[in-house]
């Protein structure tokens, strides 16, 4: 007994297996990580070593160069990079599409450890570094209080960030703009060279007496007291009274030679939001965490820590997830209107309620089918998959109709309903399981493109696939079945007199469309001149059609960026962003302004201005006329 037999004779067992993938489905969808495009590994690592203090040609000559000479051996390596600023190296490799990042990453690890010791001590280890689009901030928060920055960044550092670290799919915290206590030892030049005492015996002194060691354990009858030996430093006090030598057999203390305080590190980024210097938190997500139900708890936290604390305002910045979710929104009701106009169209055409409801049920019965397999898959939804969902509608629609109208043509013809949902079924059966395998191998070059542009239409062509399967074991068993018992379709009068008026109109259009095709094929040399032109025109207009790999969208930001010298002070680079913020605001209406956001020294030294815009529509002007009159 055939699939489609076995549907048609048995409909209860029929309905509650599709009920089962409805269920499965609904389930896998609520579970579906949203995200703005597929997950993209990147075949890039970075190595990067730090060494405080050291000029640019000395971190090429003592670091960079020992890194590239051992790295160079690293296999299916297609691009070495190299820089080196004050006090960082970074060896940047790309390697070719398809290897292994982790295997790659132990190859380069083992590379390492052959020149690790012959690198300078003072040197920070090696780290690497896999890129990940998730270790972009998904949600940056502005954070506004009268106190000072240094006691700003401990309460956010100790208290409002464990917070939001509970939120599941919250993964780093950075705060942008701190300012961290810390102790200063100011070094008196002219004391340490009468005593003849450098800056490096200091440190050695410091990190010698700084320190707590295991000194055993001592067993008293049954007790066993496990002892250590506490010598790091609880005050300042502790720092100042550090022997560093002994000079004529007398101690020299560091208080001897310097002077100890409390103090502030050096201000290395400076973050003002709508001119009030103020500090940034940015929120980064684990990776494959659903980006927007992460963003919606951050906002749910964000309100209840400014109804709790009175002492700062925490205001959302930048959200990702506000333009991520208006772009699948936008996908979405495409395809949702796709559906409904294909219904209206199938409905004109059929001119029958019960067919149209069948068709209508296999839509929707097959893209929530289709959801239960991406969510097995893997997959995430993305602009992606609703677009190739929103293609897959076209291509669902297609079986169903193809089996439907056999099964009407049958009917028309006096069959039984049982018998013409069968055979009719049985006879296109062989056609669309042929069609849906062509359909799918047309996607099936999209697995092995290795590029960038290929993974991200490999998730495409998956999900038109995985729709297409679905509407073929849809159109194979619950079309018949549901037409088998819910069609009210009679068969049609041989008297033209008794019949429709919409089948005769129908019947009008094929005998003029019979009429075409005849004059279309004695005239056939004519319709292939006519074909070869109109191919060979629009393969000539190919080079005109600008490339890109995405289209542009509407943003609700715009960001200026200065590059500045490297070593330029952040007091100098201030200086260029006031004058630099003149110009900006003689230019832009600030009732367009939402928040606007000046960050200094974030970048090697380098600042920029975030200008974030209030809804488009309570704006007049777009992000590109904004950006435009800018640059201009």
């Amino acid at each position: 007994m055939s699939l489609t037999s076995t549907s048609i004779k048995r409909p209860v067992a029929t309905t509650m297996a599709f009920l089962i993938i409805i269920l499965i489905g609904i389930v896998g969808f609520r579970f579906l990580p949203v995200d703005l495009l597929p997950e993209i590994e990147w075949p890039q690592l970075s190595v990067s070593v730090n060494y405080d203090n050291v000029g640019p040609e000395e971190m090429e000559l003592i670091v960079t160069d020992m890194l590239e000479n051992s790295l160079s051996g690293i296999p299916d390596v297609e691009q070495m990079s190299s820089t080196s600023s004050e006090g960082s190296s970074r060896v940047r490799l790309e390697f070719s599409r398809g290897t292994n990042l982790d295997a790659a990453a132990n190859d380069v690890r083992d590379a390492l450890d052959r020149v690790r010791d012959n690198l300078p001590p003072e040197a920070d280890q090696p780290r690497i570094r896999k890129f990940n689009p998730d270790d972009f901030p998904i949600v940056i928060i502005g954070v506004r209080s009268e106190r000072n920055l240094a006691e700003l960044t401990r309460i956010l550092d100790q208290e409002i960030s464990m917070f939001f670290e509970q939120i599941p799919g919250v993964g780093t915290i950075n705060i942008w703009g701190g300012i961290d206590r810390e102790v200063k030892v100011d070094l008196n030049r002219e004391r340490m060279l009468s005593s003849r005492i450098t800056a490096v015996d200091v440190i050695n002194a410091l990190n010698r007496e700084n320190i707590t060691l295991p000194a055993g354990n001592i067993k008293d009858g049954f007790r066993d007291f496990y002892v250590r030996t506490q010598g790091e430093f609880e005050t300042i006090e502790d720092i100042g009274q550090t022997v560093i030598s002994y000079v004529d057999g007398r101690p020299l203390r560091v208080g001897d030679i310097a002077e100890v305080s409390h103090g502030y590190e050096d201000i290395s980024r400076y973050v003002e939001i709508d001119g009030v210097p103020t500090l940034r938190l940015a929120i980064q997500k684990q990776s494959g965490a659903n980006t927007v139900a992460v963003a919606q708890e951050i906002h749910r936290e964000i309100e209840r820590i400014n109804n709790v604390r009175s002492d700062m305002e925490l205001m959302v910045i930048t959200d990702q997830s506000e333009f991520i979710q208006e772009s699948i929104d936008t996908v979405r009701n495409a395809a949702v209107w796709g559906g409904i106009l294909a219904v209206i169209v199938l409905f004109m055409f059929l001119r029958n309620v019960s067919t149209t409801f069948i068709i209508a049920t296999a839509i929707p019965i097959s893209l929530v089918a289709t959801f239960g397999l991406l969510y097995f898959g893997g997959l995430t939804l993305n602009q992606m998959s609703f677009g190739g969902l929103a293609l897959g509608i076209g291509l669902i629609v297609d079986n169903a109709i193809v089996v439907l109208e056999n099964i009407v043509r049958k009917r028309e013809g006096g069959q039984d309903r049982m018998i013409s949902a069968e055979v009719g079924t049985r006879e296109v059966a062989g056609a669309i399981i042929a069609a849906t395998l062509t359909t799918s191998v047309i996607f099936l070059p999209l697995v092995f493109m290795q590029t960038t542009t290929g993974t991200m239409f490999q998730e495409l062509g998956l999900v038109v696939v995985f729709a297409i399967a679905c509407s073929l074991l849809v159109a194979l068993t619950l079309v018949p079945m549901l037409a088998s018992r819910f069609m009210t379709i009679k068969p049609i009068d041989p008297n033209p007199e008794k019949q429709k008026k919409g089948d005769r109109f129908f019947e009008k259009m094929d005998d003029k469309y019979t009429g075409w095709l005849r004059k279309a094929i004695e005239w056939r040399w004519s319709v292939i001149s006519v074909t070869l032109i109109l191919v060979i025109g629009s393969i000539m207009l190919v080079p005109g059609i600008p490339f890109e790999l995405a289209p542009e969208t509407e943003a609700d930001e715009v960001r200026i960026s200065m590059r500045m010298e490297d070593g330029t002070n952040i007091s100098v680079i201030n200086r260029y962003f006031d004058r630099l913020d003149e110009i900006v605001q003689q230019i832009i209406d600030p009732e367009v302004v939402a928040y606007y956001t000046r960050d200094l020294g974030g970048w090697g030294g380098d600042g920029r201005i975030d200008i974030s815009l209030v809804s488009q529509t309570d704006r007049d002007v777009t992000a590109d006329e904004i950006a435009s009159n800018l640059r201009d």
